[in-house]
């Protein structure tokens, strides 16, 4: 589908999104909290990236790429493997573990075994710390032949879109479970499967 429609979807994913988990109630324990406070903030880079490419400010939409799989590994780390000690840390800003013993933290529990984030991560981190730092790859797309301004093909731009609704989707998911609404995780894990194959 072409970056218009592509826009269109998004914007129905982020509001049935919006309708599903407005109103959750989760625990007030700390570790919950932290945990929901990440997912959130990957929920609203995701309106970002897509509010962004639709008004055609795409560097900054790149730039947000790694932001969202951060915050969405931290939340879930943050929620299913870190121990008290490390929460204090956390808190702190001392964390001592880096983002991929995090990721390996995460794939050592149920349900994230198939290692599809430290895939991700392997495919995907030297080009996100690019964009996200103003690296080669995000300013080689501000050039074109006579004039300097961006350049990003119709393929990266869905790419990018993709990325931040994969992300945005299992944010939501995983503040359904935090709320302990396990049949809602597993309806949006259904919807996910469908929402952008091009059905009506």
């Amino acid at each position: 589908m072409n970056i218009q429609e592509l826009i269109n979807k998004s914007e129905e994913l982020i509001q049935w999104l919006d309708q599903q988990i407005d109103g959750l109630e989760i625990s007030s324990e700390e570790r919950t909290r932290l945990a929901a406070g990440c997912l959130d903030m990957a929920l609203e880079h995701q309106k970002a990236i897509v509010l962004l490419v639709a008004n055609k400010l795409y560097g900054s939409a790149f730039s947000l790429a790694r932001l969202i799989f951060e915050a969405y590994v931290r939340g879930v780390w943050l929620q299913m493997c870190a121990t008290d000690a490390e929460i204090e840390e956390y808190k702190n800003d001392k964390l001592k573990k880096n983002f991929a013993s995090l990721i390996q933290d995460i794939e050592n529990c149920d349900g994230f075994d198939e290692k599809v984030l430290s895939t991700a991560k392997t495919a995907n981190w030297i080009s996100m710390n690019s964009y996200t730092h103003s690296g080669y790859l995000q300013t080689v797309r501000r050039n074109k032949e006579e004039t300097i301004e961006p350049n990003y093909t119709e393929e990266e731009i869905n790419e990018v879109l993709n990325i931040a609704n994969a992300l945005g989707m299992l944010s939501a998911l995983q503040v359904s479970l935090l709320a302990g609404k396990k049949e809602l995780a597993n309806g949006m894990l259904e919807k996910s499967k469908t929402i952008f194959d091009n059905k009506p």
